[in-house]
């Protein structure tokens, strides 16, 4: 269903329903914004799908805004949101694209036999069986990118323990690469 919004009285009449805490006036607001801002996120971030769920989240911050009746330009708001998250967006993808970048080389640097011997599946396997379930997340996580807090965001772990424990899985590794290659 598109709603189409034929004068701007029906949109602040939307806007003061929603403000007034009427929570199918949100569904109407995102179902007419969400076209548009997808729109703009993908001039910002150039990839429709991406551009939809940074659009996705711009309008679920104004359902989790604390009292939207601050707002005094609605679209100014809902656009400069969605600019910030566009920022945002391409601010993380730049730094996990750093990171694999940096932690290739790496590997690359110090273990090249390794890569002629082993297959990525090989290795994965390797890591698989050595690392318990929930070390073999963290460390997965992190080769995506992921800082710590991110990490112990998505699987509900204190920063510091991710941290440790992704400490002792790199070790463990290095430990048991080095008796792998000496065979």
């Amino acid at each position: 269903m598109f709603i189409s919004f034929k004068k701007s009285e029906n949109r602040d009449r939307l806007w003061q329903r929603f403000v007034a805490g009427d929570k199918s006036a949100f569904g109407e607001l995102y179902t007419h914004y969400h076209n548009s801002i997808t729109a703009y996120c993908v001039g910002k971030i150039g990839n429709i799908e991406l551009a939809e769920n940074v659009a996705s989240d711009t309008l679920i911050k104004l359902l989790q805004f604390p009292n939207p009746a601050e707002i005094e330009n609605f679209e100014n708001w809902i656009f400069t949101v969605a600019k910030n998250e566009c920022l945002t967006f391409l601010s993380k993808s730049e730094r996990r694209r750093k990171l694999l970048n940096d932690n290739y080389e790496e590997v690359s640097r110090h273990a090249p036999e390794v890569e002629k011997t082993y297959s990525i599946q090989d290795m994965d396997q390797i890591i698989r069986n050595n690392l318990e379930d929930k070390d073999y997340k963290i460390w997965m996580l992190h080769q995506q990118g992921y800082d710590n807090s991110e990490i112990s965001e998505i699987i509900g772990m204190n920063v510091k323990t991710v941290a440790n424990r992704k400490s002792s899985a790199r070790t463990k590794l290095k430990t048991i690469l080095k008796k792998i290659m000496n065979r």
